[in-house]
């Protein structure tokens, strides 16, 4: 009998419970979709917001290299106050002046650079494959962003609905430890049952509270990446991938962000080679000067005067520098060159390890679904088994945890092949705003850039211009390289006349012996003329998978900046149609 007022204390407490609980639910709240947070995460995080200003940063490397090659205008002024005295003999003794000056002196310098050795352009060419790698960089961020704020999203709704059902569980197992202690009292059970049903609503309980630490982990991570707390979250959407793994990997190949920077860097350090190589070349100017003196001595009260000169500098020992500085651009190429390969392949991994557990995911959640069915049906079974006296309280007990295990694995499959999907949508560079087509303004990088490339009149460089003035050095070049091509063999004589003695020839060291070869030394051939090792411990044998003519050399021309192989292509990841 105490037992029967206990149970029913309960039932009337629960009722009530589930009463204020129905209240609660009738005040109105905003239901938030896939689409929604994702917006949100786009707008307000300030990761993003922060690489963008990285992208802006990198933006001023080309005004910076515009500025190498246009003119500078340099003013100076100065004022100042003297006095002197000045004795002197005479005849009859000897005299004295006084003279207190004022100097004032004003000039103004312009120099205006002819020609750098191609200096200027690859400058221009590398600042801007490092833009457009940089830009990769804010695509690539703003896809993890959004691959973060969705599976935070997945995560509430997983826990919510696993809370749900541990909870539920309890609900259940409570029924079943009363009913456990109703048999005992009317004498049809025993304290075995009671104690087993005991101990299952104890780990029942237990699963609950880490169920709702798990929901409030999740909720954290969801505020952080979306900027608000998740309420009333609705079913995402399913995405389209690739049919074969063929083409997938055809995707992440050409549309991967983190790919294509590695390209484009790649791009930047050929142009590196350029800028390296123009140390050595000559370097043309014209230099204006006005200047402008008053007081300036006590026999000239003032003087003007102007200059406009013509200033040529020829290179013609650095002590090896120069060269160095060539040959570590080269492997500077190289290396990009293998970084490209090793990120190659590891694109090539993630698609293909995305792409198991995608098929893995989805197979496991048509197998969990029917787990469910099934065992929704045996405990249903069992229940009316243990009422005819067929089965005892431990086989519905069984039957129960089965059951929450099915649903438990359901909502767990769901969330992973959910997650598999964007991850792999994330590989192949669809999961950024414009593939989701979300509905954004879209923060398009090359509005700073094509602000910050104005000239100091505020006018926009016209293209004609630029190529006007990147044409200079290549026009100039056949009439100046003649002089830069006579500086190796013309130091071989320079040195017999400056150093007779091969004794003293040797003191200056390996440098001058260099300075008679090539700029860049050649590379080294066999007998038979085949390329050998050039690095040590890596055969020429491990770059045949490199598409160049020569890894070990990779020339001097510029890249075009923004040129690479195989393109990048725009992708819209569709959604799947939902079914009913």
């Amino acid at each position: 009998m105490k037992h029967f007022f206990l149970s029913s204390a309960v039932r009337v407490i629960g009722i009530g419970l589930v009463g204020l609980a129905g209240l609660s639910v009738a005040v109105p709240a905003m239901a938030e979709d896939f689409q929604q947070a994702l917006v949100s995460a786009y707008h307000n995080n300030p990761r993003l917001m922060a690489e963008r200003a990285r992208v802006r940063e990198v933006d001023e490397n080309y005004v910076q290299a515009q500025a190498a090659g246009r003119f500078t205008i340099n003013a100076n002024a100065s004022i100042g106050r003297s006095k002197n005295k000045t004795d002197f003999l005479q005849f009859g003794g000897v005299n004295s002046t006084n003279a207190t000056l004022g100097p004032k002196t004003a000039s103004l310098s312009i120099v205006q650079p002819l020609y750098q050795g191609g200096r200027v352009k690859g400058l221009k060419a590398q600042a801007k494959a490092g833009i457009l790698s940089a830009r990769q960089g804010l695509r690539n961020a703003e896809q993890n962003l959004l691959l973060s704020a969705a599976t935070a999203y997945l995560d509430v709704l997983r826990d919510e609905e696993a809370a749900a059902i541990r909870r539920n569980n309890v609900r259940v197992l409570t029924r079943q430890r009363f009913a456990a202690q109703d048999r005992f009292d009317v004498g049809e059970g025993t304290r075995t049952d009671i104690a087993q049903a005991d101990a299952r609503l104890a780990a029942s309980e237990i699963g609950l509270a880490n169920a709702d630490a798990s929901l409030a982990v999740s909720r954290a991570a969801y505020v952080r990446f979306v900027g608000h707390a998740p309420a009333n979250l609705t079913a995402p959407p399913q995405y389209i991938l690739p049919p074969t793994l063929s083409e997938a990997l055809s995707r992440g190949r050409a549309n991967n962000p983190q790919l294509i920077a590695a390209r484009y860097n790649e791009n930047a350090a050929q142009s590196a080679i350029a800028v390296a190589k123009s140390t050595g070349r000559p370097t043309l100017s014209l230099n204006g000067t006005l200047q402008s003196s008053r007081e300036s001595s006590a026999n000239v009260p003032r003087a003007e005067s102007a200059s406009i000169t013509a200033q040529l500098r020829i290179p013609i020992y650095s002590g090896g520098l120069n060269q160095s500085r060539v040959r570590a651009a080269k492997q500077a190429k190289i290396r990009s060159k293998f970084e490209t390969r090793e990120t190659e392949q590891a694109v090539d991994q993630t698609v293909a390890n995305l792409w198991a557990q995608v098929v893995a995911s989805e197979r496991s959640l048509v197998a969990s679904k029917k787990q469910v069915a099934a065992a929704e049906i045996a405990f249903e079974g069992v229940e009316l088994e243990q009422q005819v006296g067929t089965r005892n309280t431990l086989d519905v007990l069984d039957a129960e945890q089965e059951l929450l295990n099915a649903k438990l694995s359901v909502i767990q499959a769901e969330r992973n092949f959910n997650v598999a999907t964007y991850q792999m949508l994330v590989t192949i560079g669809g999961f950024d705003a414009y593939s989701l087509q979300l509905p954004v303004d879209n923060y398009d990088p090359r509005d700073n850039f094509n602000a910050v490339i104005v000239n100091s009149f505020g006018k926009y460089v016209p293209d004609a211009v630029e190529t006007a003035l990147d044409n200079i050095p290549e026009k100039t070049t056949e009439a100046l390289e003649f002089v830069g091509g006579k500086v190796g063999k013309d130091l071989i004589d320079l040195a017999n006349a400056l150093l007779p003695d091969p004794a003293s020839a040797e003191k200056v060291g390996q440098d001058v012996s260099d300075l008679a070869k090539a700029v860049v030394p050649k590379p080294v051939y066999d007998a038979t003329g085949k390329l050998i090792e050039q690095i040590p411990g890596i055969p020429k044998s491990a770059l045949d998978a490199i598409t160049i003519d020569d890894p070990f050399d990779p020339g001097t021309k510029i890249a075009a900046p923004d040129f690479i192989d195989p393109e990048p292509i725009l992708i819209i990841t569709k959604q799947k149609p939902k079914t009913e």
